[in-house]
């Protein structure tokens, strides 16, 4: 599910309000160096990295290449700031990023919960996965710690690169069970997508003055060829109601006769949270 631009400009304050949530979201400088890679007569040809701000113990990271010749007064610098997803966290440059010397960078943890029109969203356990020819998979764990095995971005990097194309796949959003993984879509040219956070369905919510309350439902069945969709406490405490079955592997909906069989109310599809996989909702007529 893409978030809107109320949502985005919402989502800009993150790293504000991630500064007052806890110890760990406070923002610290870089500790970092200048790595010499290649040296000439025409000049020299470094790579700025930084101990690993989440675990010394891994390697240092990337932030910055740097490109000096003396002799044409030149002195260019490319930068690998912004999210970095393996780090749960953003590198920033502060200062003056077209000079060599002139600025500074910290590392901004993105913050583990945060609050949207009143619903409290979960960073997700996303990574890389490299494939084959520079190819790289974005793929993320759900709300339970379970892998979801439809990446949600598809990306070229060579080795050591800040040159990107990648692909955002919006449908994966809609796979993450009991909510929508939700993240702005990156530009085609990105390197990186911002923290992908899960958002659960709202348990009640106001369609055209009409309250809905969002049903738990589950699969059930031993026999996996067969399987029925059942909803729990539909109206009242205690009624189930059965409103989809699943014949080896094939989904045939019940919910019209079961809305049949309701005499207080209608159980609702909400499609405009989850096209492919939309959460049921009760509300009384």
């Amino acid at each position: 599910m893409k978030i809107n631009l109320s949502r985005f400009l919402k989502l800009s304050a993150w790293i504000i309000g991630a500064c007052s949530g806890s110890a760990f979201a406070q923002s610290a400088p870089l500790s970092c160096y200048w790595q010499l890679d290649n040296q000439n007569e025409l000049g020299t040809w470094e790579s700025q990295l930084c101990s690993n701000p989440v675990d010394a113990s891994k390697p240092d990271i990337l932030i910055a290449n740097r490109v000096n010749i003396p002799s044409h007064s030149l002195c260019t610098i490319s930068w690998y700031d912004g999210y970095r997803t393996e780090l749960k966290g953003s590198v920033q440059v502060s200062g003056s990023k077209s000079a060599c010397y002139s600025y500074s960078a910290t590392f901004q943890p993105a913050p583990q919960t945060q609050v949207v029109d009143g619903i409290e969203e979960t960073l997700l356990d996303c990574s890389w996965e490299k494939g084959e020819s520079n190819f790289h998979r974005l793929y993320c764990k759900d709300i339970k710690g379970q892998l979801v095995n439809h990446p949600v971005a598809t990306k070229i990097q060579a080795s050591g690169s800040n040159q990107c194309a990648m692909y955002f796949n919006s449908s994966a959003l809609d796979l993450f069970g009991d909510g929508n993984a939700v993240v702005e879509a990156p530009p085609s040219t990105a390197c990186d997508t911002d923290p992908i956070y899960f958002r659960p369905y709202p348990k009640k919510r106001i369609v055209d003055g009409v309250e809905e309350v969002l049903l738990q439902c589950t699969w059930q069945g031993e026999d996996e060829g067969l399987q029925v969709k059942l909803c729990t406490d539909v109206g009242t405490l205690g009624n189930d109601v059965a409103v989809a079955v699943k014949m080896n592997g094939t989904v045939q909906s019940w919910l019209s006769t079961a809305n049949r069989n309701l005499k207080k109310g209608q159980i609702i599809e909400a499609l405009a949270l989850n096209s492919f996989n939309p959460p049921l909702y009760f509300k009384v007529n």
